[in-house]
């Protein structure tokens, strides 16, 4: 009993650092969620993860047209560019679908950067800009 009450507590604190490497900002409008998360402070070189969750809270089906992928990220600390399919796609969302895009970012400039989050669909969602310190 002790070294499962004990393995527990090691658990929790290794969750609790996890979750100071991360941070997750959320925004809401009409039946939709928006949840971006990524690591809030970089380095040079490294590769920056970072993962959106749209969620439908609404009740009755709605039909959304977007282009592909749904969730699109910018971040203004790398070089690389995305092409992305701005039309041409119809998703119908049921009550509590989850639609998850995941993305990553060379880092390669330092300072205050920013990590925008769009939306290509007829949703209306704004997401202010991520703030993330890269050394």
């Amino acid at each position: 009993m002790l070294v499962f009450v004990v393995s527990i507590i090691f658990a929790g604190c290794s969750s609790k650092e996890k979750n100071e490497d991360i941070v997750t900002e959320r925004v809401t409008a009409s039946d939709f969620v928006l949840e971006v998360t990524t690591s809030p402070v970089l380095s040079t070189g490294e590769t920056m993860k970072v993962k959106g969750t749209l969620k439908y809270t609404g009740i009755t089906p709605i039909e959304v047209t977007h282009g592909r992928p749904i969730i699109r990220f910018f971040f203004s600390g790398s070089d690389e560019e995305r092409n992305y399919t701005d039309v041409g796609y119809v998703t119908e969302f049921k009550s509590g679908q989850v639609v998850e895009v995941e993305d990553e970012f060379k880092v390669t400039q330092k300072g205050k950067q920013n990590l925008y989050v769009d939306m290509t669909a007829d949703i209306a969602l704004t997401m202010d800009p991520i703030e993330i310190i890269v050394k």
